[in-house]
């Protein structure tokens, strides 16, 4: 049985902040995960953790300058905005050959607002991600091989184990009270002419001279009216193209955890439009988007590659969706494939494509992806994009998927984002669960530390056990350090990852 082996640290100090560039305000707790089961990793998003290569984190968002709400898009309900309708639209014409591919230039320009449709984990990392990533480094040295272990030694103790939508004000301030507004003068029997006939948009015309071509050719209308009443679906845009495009879009799914062939092959071409995408959009150093740090940020993944019965034929894990065109890739989603849902990792492409608006394009792709899975293994239902940010403007694009839900910071349930959009009005950090009475149904009791799994030399034993063993070496701080762990996971992953010590 494939267990997870993580590695927490109790230091809980503070960084700078990615979103409003504050020096020492962001405030976060951290663990290394060495291995981790994709179940594992399900129940941990679902109480506020996301990775960062192998670094797991979970903002503590009652102190924290912006608070990071986990955020969910329903995918099997998700409608598409009619922005987001003009992007799929646009990558569909210029397939086609009625728009250019490529922009003049090297595109290089400051982007004033997040394009990116998926998550950036980057984000509030930087300072303190960087140097657990050194630090681990050289603490590579556990064997993983008990990860497969089954059994848990109690040493005797016989017990198992989109877009921002803004609000146009019309209405001109200074005469708004002051000035009465005026009766308007007409005809007593002003309107529309009852001998004439309706007026028709000339959308409706052309349709019904079309409709009535075909009928005068035999050609039965009734499927072709039901087709058009029915309101498009994100697969439809998708799948509208014609068979002679004149260019071609490829999407490939490769596996970067462990290591593919497919992966290996393209993964020079891949750092090169990370490159590309860091320095022109981001405004990046060369120095930090060498190889070594691309891989530790967005190919390094603590995920155990899985394969169930009834799941997906890909398998569950990390991946990177690459966007090939005409056999070239100008776009990369990495993604994690989890039980319950697809987790947007990062999302970076070339930006001699920023006029494809490929950011937003791509998260389309991913819930559509979602809700392919969906149909192979029911149990896949979600498109997580990571943190919501309603503080900060530029990361409340998020919202334009809908519907989504946020996971309230003190019981973790989820709830409607609309819901909860005048909470966050009110105040950056908010309890979102209108039920005063409701709690953490996940809250680890004392007893619950006792069979915590810990990794002691080579060894793994419940926490009972190593308490005796480790007796009078400062055990009342080892319970205090422990209970806070238990708290951040909760008691059903603090009874399943393997703890270090």
């Amino acid at each position: 049985m494939l267990r997870s082996i993580v590695e927490y640290y109790a230091e809980h100090e503070h960084y700078r902040c990615g979103y409003c560039k504050r020096p020492d305000t962001n405030y976060s707790h951290g663990m290394w995960a060495h291995a981790m089961t994709v179940s594992d990793y399900q129940d941990l998003i679902d109480r506020g953790w996301r990775r960062s290569g192998k670094y797991c984190y979970k903002p503590t968002m009652d102190v924290t300058c912006c608070p990071m709400y986990t955020i969910r898009c329903r995918a099997l309900e998700f409608k598409p905005t009619k922005s987001q309708k003009k992007v799929m639209k646009r990558v569909n014409k210029m397939l086609v050959g009625q728009e250019q591919p490529q922009l003049s230039g090297d595109g290089r320009r400051k982007m004033s607002t997040c394009s990116s449709g998926s998550e950036v984990l980057a984000e509030g990392f930087e300072e303190g991600g960087e140097q657990f990533v050194e630090t681990m480094r050289e603490h590579q040295d556990i064997n993983l091989d008990l990860v497969n272990a089954s059994e848990i030694s109690d040493h005797n103790a016989g017990e198992g184990v989109g877009d921002v939508m803004v609000e146009k004000d019309v209405t001109k301030p200074d005469q708004t009270n002051s000035i009465a507004p005026k009766e308007k003068v007409g005809k007593k029997e002003s309107g529309p002419d009852p001998n004439k006939a309706p007026c028709k948009k000339a959308k409706q015309m052309r349709r019904e001279r079309k409709l009535a071509k075909l009928k005068e050719k035999g050609i039965d209308v009734t499927a072709i009216n039901i087709r058009q009443n029915k309101e498009k679906q994100i697969e439809d845009f998708i799948n509208e193209l014609p068979d002679d495009v004149k260019h071609k879009l490829e999407i490939k799914l490769v596996r970067t955890t462990p290591p593919s062939p497919e992966w290996l092959a393209t993964a020079k071409e891949t750092h090169e439009v990370y490159v590309k995408y860091q320095t022109t959009i981001h405004d990046d150093k060369p120095d930090k988007c060498t190889e070594p740090k691309f891989k530790d940020f967005l190919v390094q993944s603590p995920l155990l590659e899985e394969h169930r019965e009834n799941g997906p034929r890909c398998g569950y894990g990390s991946f990177h969706q690459q966007y090939w065109l005409d056999g070239k890739i100008i776009a990369v989603g990495v993604i994690d494939i989890l039980p319950k849902c697809v987790s947007s990792v990062y999302f970076f492409y070339d930006p001699q494509y920023m006029n494809l608006t490929l950011g937003t394009y791509g998260a389309l792709r991913e819930i559509e992806f979602t809700r392919s899975l969906h149909s192979v293994c029911p149990e896949i239902e979600y498109y997580y994009m990571g943190y919501y940010i309603h503080s900060c403007c530029k990361m409340r694009y998020k919202g334009n998927f809908y519907p989504s839900d946020l996971m309230c910071p003190e019981t973790y349930k989820w709830f409607p984002l609309v819901d909860c959009i005048p909470k966050l009005e009110a105040s950056p950090y908010s309890r979102l669960d209108p039920d005063l009475d409701s709690v953490d149904e996940n809250f680890p009791k004392e007893s619950d530390l006792n069979y915590i799994p810990i990794w002691v030399n080579g060894a793994v034993m419940l926490y009972k056990a190593y308490k005796r063993h480790s007796a009078g070496k400062k055990s009342g701080n080892q319970t205090s350090e422990l209970m806070e762990y238990a708290r951040l996971v909760g008691t059903k992953s603090a009874k399943s990852l393997i703890l270090v010590r």
